[in-house]
């Protein structure tokens, strides 16, 4: 294990993992967009010119089409846009040019060069109601909440959107800390019959602040009878097209003598420059194949015995059509990269490894939480010491990037993620080169190539390794739930059931050793998971339906399924609003969706649920497993007595 790390910390380049990411935040890489091709283009050159097989696979993209579950989009193209108030002062709120998120994405085109807009400070939140006494058509508003709660101001007439909007964070992110940058934003339409549209910009918080003083100056000067409207007035332009066109998955492979397939994901899109979120993903994954080969090429590592495949995705999007798309049954296991690299100073995060939901079983995750140790190990020189101090953490499942999906059982590779949080400019403008660590991304990068490259020929003393730190790791998650327990005030049944669904899930992992050393001491490693949790079992639960699922990746929305079925639609809202406040509701109903395997009562599925998430929803699942039955994505295999 340290001879693969010690060859690999040598081959992976900080100078090229930085030029790297310099080439990938030089795009605006919208999803859809001709600037997301380029960038998609400019990969794959990149990975030939080192002799690695790479190709642009290419999906359309249009209205009311799916990929699985998963609600397409038409292809947005931008390529100016502005915003200058006129009235009563003057003052530059936005210039596509001078950085392209300042354009909300997906605004459509707009006009108003000659003929200003009036701006409505929209002052009173986000509900329609509250703004019943005032004519919003025509106007271009002035909004403090994410721009989907506004709608509805488009059916009434509003011709566009003006946020503030930051997406605010407990404890480590307000407008206070970051008053310059803004937010990525977009509309994303959900493209159903009759539905409105609008454009807009983003704004800072200190533009927001000098706006908001316009407003105020606008009804003084309009009280006392210096113009004609109490709103501040401003031209605007955005030239832009929303049409059916196509989005790209950029796939790259490194042969190996077996089919079996190792993966590597990465997210390509978001916008300029998009540095750790998500530049630093893309550029520690070509990373991973280029030092991978040159090793091999070299002599210093063995030749491949499994596949190793590179996936650069759209967010999601190109997940779903790349699963929807490709044959993925010899694919085994996976790792997904997402923020990996920026400079770890003041609130920004550990480098953080999160492991695979327990419907997921497989021995990576306890590979790579001994790789995060390991690669600390035995310092020889100052870049050695460098890596020792980068931060890192573990933490359970949790939804949030492309590893939910090649996690689900249907799609059968479980995939661990690499990311970065918190990080204080996620998601903003402020998310730049500048900010990034060469050391922690080569760190990350190291890690993501050992775990894969020792997946593809494990040793047994490698299995030896593994198994201990699978002990270890077992007795950190115990004691991680009993003291969630002690702090939430859990009753004894409630405990007793998050541990035994732990222990199901290690033993299944140790017995998944066999996937990659036949000969492994399964049995041995199965008895010492027993007897750190001995006499903790799940009762075998009997009550209810056992279901077999109809869809075949994770539902990543409900409601966007049905937008055309009026009847089911109505169904879907109703589920939703009566469960709005239940806790990680999403988690909850995506760990259901894992569980339901055709096997398993739905009382087995809700106490597996339960006991991963550590919260109660028997309720809400009942109803969320009779909706999905209800409206075609469940069918009932059989139903048990009580």
């Amino acid at each position: 294990m340290q001879k693969v790390i010690q060859v690999l910390k040598q081959e992976v380049s900080e100078e090229r993992l930085y030029r790297t990411l310099s080439r990938v935040c030089s795009h605006h890489r919208i999803q859809t967009t001709r600037s997301y091709h380029q960038a998609a283009q400019e990969c794959v050159q990149l990975l030939r010119s080192y002799q690695i097989d790479a190709q642009l696979l290419s999906y359309p993209m249009k209205e009311k089409t799916f990929a699985g579950s998963y609600r397409l989009f038409p292809e947005w193209n931008c390529r100016d846009g502005w915003c200058r108030v006129v009235e009563p002062a003057e003052l530059k709120l936005a210039d596509y040019r001078e950085d392209p998120i300042q354009v909300i994405t997906q605004s459509i085109p707009a006009d108003h060069r000659e003929v200003p807009l009036e701006i409505v400070d929209m002052d009173r939140g986000s509900d329609a109601e509250n703004y019943t006494d005032i004519d919003l058509s025509g106007k271009l508003l002035f909004t403090h909440a994410q721009v989907k709660k506004f709608r509805w101001a488009f059916q009434r007439g509003a011709v566009g959107i003006l946020s503030d909007y930051l997406n605010e964070t407990d404890f480590f992110r307000s407008s206070q800390d970051v008053p310059d940058v803004r937010n990525y934003t977009g509309f994303w339409w959900d493209y159903s019959d009759g539905e409105a549209k609008g454009f807009g910009f983003v704004l800072s918080a200190r533009l927001s602040r000098r706006l908001k003083e316009l407003c105020v100056l606008q009804k003084e000067r309009y009280a006392q009878g210096l113009t004609d409207s109490p709103y501040p007035k401003a031209n605007a332009y955005v030239d832009a097209s929303i049409e059916e066109g196509q989005i790209e998955v950029v796939e790259a492979i490194l042969p190996g003598k077996s089919t079996e397939t190792l993966y590597i994901t990465a997210h390509l899109c978001h916008p300029y420059a998009s540095a750790n979120d998500n530049a630093s993903g893309v550029s520690g994954a070509i990373e991973v194949l280029i030092a991978l080969k040159q090793a091999i090429d070299q002599g210093k590592l063995e030749p491949l015995k499994k596949t190793i495949k590179v996936v650069l995705i759209p967010e999601f999007t190109g997940t779903y059509c790349y699963v929807n798309d490709k044959d993925m049954s010899n694919g085994i296991a996976g790792i997904n990269l997402d923020m990996i690299g920026a400079r770890q100073e003041g609130i920004t995060g550990p480098i953080t490894l999160t492991h695979l939901p327990y419907a997921s079983p497989s021995i990576i995750g306890e590979l790579a939480s001994l790789l995060m140790e390991e690669i600390k190990q035995e310092p020889s020189c100052q870049e050695d010491i460098l890596l020792q101090n980068v931060r890192t953490r573990e933490e359970e499942f949790m939804l949030g990037s492309d590893h939910f999906i090649l996690s689900d059982p249907q799609v059968g590779i479980p995939t661990l993620m690499l990311g970065q949080m918190p990080d204080l400019y996620y998601h903003t403008s402020g998310d730049t080169l500048e900010r990034m660590d060469m050391t922690v991304l080569k760190y990350s990068t190291v890690l993501a190539a050992s775990c894969i490259y020792l997946l593809n020929d494990l040793h047994s003393e490698d299995v030896e390794a593994i198994f201990e730190q699978q002990c270890v790791h077992l007795m950190k998650q115990a004691q991680a739930k009993r003291r969630k327990a002690r702090r939430c005030g859990m009753d004894a049944a409630q405990l007793a059931k998050a541990l035994a669904v732990l222990k199901e899930f290690h033993l299944a992992s140790a017995a998944d050793m066999r996937h990659y050393v036949k000969d492994a001491d399964v049995e041995g490693q199965c008895r010492r998971i027993e007897s750190l949790l001995p006499q903790v079992s799940l009762p075998s639960a009997t009550g209810g339906a056992i279901y077999r699922r109809r869809f075949h990746d994770p539902i990543e929305s409900l409601r966007s399924l049905f937008l055309e079925r009026e009847e089911q639609l109505a169904l879907v809202d109703a589920y939703e609003k009566r469960h709005a406040s239940v806790m990680d509701r999403t988690l909850c109903e995506t760990l259901c969706g894992y569980y339901i395997d055709g096997t398993r009562t739905a009382a087995a599925v809700i106490e597996h649920v339960e006991g991963e998430s550590g919260i109660r929803c028997e309720e809400m699942l009942l109803e969320y497993m009779q909706l999905l039955e209800q409206v075609g994505l469940l069918e009932q295999v059989e139903t048990t007595d009580k």
